[in-house]
């Protein structure tokens, strides 16, 4: 009797152990990334201080056109800064 209850726990333990396994959420692209070259934090959505797209493995972020990593994306799209 000994043993069939340790079995259970067992089976019980395992099968809650893969059950929490299986259902963790998957990773996603940050909502915000910083830029490598200005420091300046960069979002998800195109505003007014960040119009340049600058595009990644996880994503499209925007950044200002003065830094080099915008300076860098408006020349690989054929833009003139303003």
């Amino acid at each position: 009797m000994k043993n069939v209850i340790k079995s259970l726990v067992a089976v019980v333990t395992l099968s809650a152990m893969v059950g929490a396994y299986a259902q963790k959420p998957k990773a996603s692209a940050p909502k915000t990334m910083t830029c490598p070259s200005c420091k300046m934090p960069m979002g998800m959505k195109k505003t007014k201080d960040a119009p340049v797209a600058i595009k990644t493995k996880t994503g499209t972020y925007y950044c200002c056109a003065g830094c080099e990593s915008g300076k860098a994306a408006m020349k690989a799209a054929g833009k003139k800064k303003k």
